[in-house]
């Protein structure tokens, strides 16, 4: 199975094995953050990609990331695996 280097929902770096979510069986996800998958399940289930656009360029503007950055971060969010 694929390592992916981000979370193919959020775009979140996987650099630590802490940072991924996990699966039903409670294995590491090696496609998704802890902040997105948990037990095999989307956290947010009925979120648009538009909707985590925004989403994950607020967390960014939130953690101080420059707003015109934070919206570089998201310009292909919608070509991860969750959104094809």
């Amino acid at each position: 199975m694929k390592e992916y280097k981000k979370c193919q929902s959020c775009a979140m770096p996987l650099k630590k094995m802490e940072d991924r979510g996990t699966e039903k069986n409670l294995d590491k996800s090696s496609m998704y953050c802890k902040h997105c998958y948990q037990e095999g399940e989307f956290m947010q289930k009925d979120i648009s990609v538009d909707e985590m656009k925004q989403f994950v360029k607020d967390k960014c503007i939130e953690m101080g990331f420059p707003k015109f950055l934070a919206g570089m971060f998201v310009k292909s969010l919608h070509k991860l695996e969750r959104w094809k």
